[in-house]
């Protein structure tokens, strides 16, 4: 093994150019950035109970009853969406690509990628994960690659240990890899054998490139150790999502301080996310048609309060290891209001990463005209974790409020 530093240092004089074939011909090659930035994106599947995050905007009374300590040190987004988004469950998925997977046909100038891929794909890899894409309980995919593909997660509490912490077998890994590498090797024989040329054709040729270069990295980390803590919860802890959630925040926690990623997202899905929530019987999308019965909505504001207590419990957790103003938090949902199927006044919470904080940013003009769309949020997340480039879905402006002094 050799240490991390020398390590760095040799992947970090190769990382600066992507593998060829990775992007297209037409598309100008940026130079990975070192990120300045950690960034951790966090979701609830089918988003907030509205009434409770948008009635009286930053006063609302989530950010009262919930947030309200880290007034100055967080960013509150009053009425943002984004434009021709569309609504109904296909927001879900939408969440950090701000299009529908559905109306990508629509907009062939943008590309179905999620923030964090962004993120991963344009900066050098100095950690053994170059991102974490991790759902607490099962969800929607909210992670995309730039082939539109929707990426696997780790799935709950117990697989995220053993991803991160456990303790581990360098001569299986290396047997894995060499498997996934033989698997791409068929696959890449086999489209140079019946090779027409076609546009499909070609995105599996660059995807296949991709896949590659991505095995190449995770071999070159097998040359350094991973850390091994001990297991502090049990197995069956993660079936009770919510109560056992600080489980799952103090992984992420501990894989930002020991250096094994600095992107995380992190996502609260909506299967069996009643499950330890005393009162709660429904399911949360059961609950999202709320109908008005009181019993209903109280299950969404459990579920929502105990997501949002987990949030603050995470937040906690940074400011005590002296990594708030160094990690980007954004906890954002794709549906504004599940009851109605509508992305429009989403929830948005911009915590830590240095930002000039305001109370809040007004996000519209008037009823429909839009000062921000949710694409000028992460283009400025952009910028901030050092990126030359911050354009998102061809969208450059910036939310020049938390730039300013």
């Amino acid at each position: 093994m050799i240490d991390r530093r020398s390590f760095l240092a040799s992947a970090i004089a190769g990382g600066l150019i992507p593998a060829n074939g990775i992007y297209g011909a037409s598309k100008k090659i940026e130079p990975r950035v070192s990120l300045k930035k950690n960034i951790v994106l966090l979701s609830l599947d089918l988003g907030l109970y509205a009434p409770n995050f948008r009635d009286n905007g930053a006063r609302c009374k989530y950010m009262t009853e919930i947030f309200s300590e880290f007034k100055g040190q967080m960013t509150y987004f009053d009425s943002i969406s984004e434009p021709h988004m569309g609504g109904g469950h296909s927001c879900q998925p939408a969440t950090f690509t701000t299009i529908s997977y559905k109306n990508r046909q629509h907009y062939p100038e943008r590309k179905m990628i999620s923030l964090d891929q962004i993120l991963a794909d344009g900066s050098i890899q100095e950690t053994r994960h170059k991102y974490i894409y991790h759902t607490i309980n099962p969800g929607s995919t909210m992670s995309w690659n730039r082939f539109e593909q929707p990426l696997p997660a780790v799935e709950g509490a117990n697989n995220l240990y053993e991803t991160l912490f456990a303790r581990t077998d360098a001569r299986l890994d290396k047997a894995r890899i060499r498997r996934e590498r033989d698997i791409l090797a068929t696959l890449a024989r086999n489209l140079r054998r019946y090779w027409v040329g076609n546009p499909q054709e070609v995105d599996m040729r660059a995807s296949l490139d991709y896949q590659l270069a991505i095995l190449d990295e995770r071999e070159k980390w097998l040359k350094v150790k991973q850390p091994y803590l001990k297991k502090s919860f049990g197995e069956k802890e993660e079936l009770k999502p919510i109560p056992s959630c600080h489980n799952n925040f103090d992984l992420i926690y501990d894989a930002l301080e020991k250096q094994q990623t600095k992107i995380a997202l992190v996502e609260f899905g909506a299967g069996r996310l009643n499950q330890g929530l005393s009162g709660v019987e429904l399911g949360h999308h059961g609950n999202t048609h709320h109908g008005g019965y009181p019993e209903r909505i109280y299950g969404l504001e459990t579920i929502d309060r105990g997501v949002l207590n987990g949030v603050k419990y995470f937040l906690h957790k940074l400011q005590e290891g002296g990594l708030y103003d160094d990690t980007i938090v954004l906890f954002h949902c794709g549906m504004g209001y599940a009851t109605y199927h509508t992305n429009k006044k989403a929830p948005a919470l911009l915590f830590g990463g240095g930002f000039n904080h305001k109370e809040s940013v007004q996000c519209l003009k008037g009823p429909k005209e839009h000062r921000y769309g949710t694409a000028n949020l992460f283009s400025s997340i952009l910028k901030h974790a050092g990126f030359k480039d911050w354009t998102f879905q061809t969208q450059n402006k910036l939310i020049d409020e938390l730039f300013e002094a």
